[in-house]
């Protein structure tokens, strides 16, 4: 088990447990920090939508054809916005930090 940082709408902080092979959006849906996107999380609705924290942004894996096409119809994009489910949760993102835009 690891952390998952996330800071919500309000700029509240939250520490939550994370489990390896987890996608961070479930982390997040399971600690009931935001709505189950309509999708189920396969990347097509964009209701899952986090920014990654800068200094995390190179640690995680690039966005897939997928993701790379419903990015830039997100409001509130930015240069480390990503899809939680498409960000898989590892030991190497322990204390990974997202906040909901």
């Amino acid at each position: 088990m690891g952390i998952v940082r996330l800071i919500d709408r309000q700029g509240n902080r939250h520490e939550l447990q994370a489990l390896e092979g987890w996608r961070v959006m479930e982390i997040l849906r399971d600690w009931g920090m935001f709505v189950p996107p309509r999708c189920g999380g396969s990347g097509q609705c964009g209701m899952c939508h986090v920014k990654v924290a800068e200094d995390w942004s190179g640690k995680v894996l690039p966005p897939g054809e997928l993701e790379a096409k419903v990015l830039p119809l997100l409001p509130g994009r930015g240069e480390t916005s990503r899809l939680s489910c498409q960000i898989l949760w590892s030991e190497t993102l322990d204390g990974l930090t997202v906040a909901l835009p």
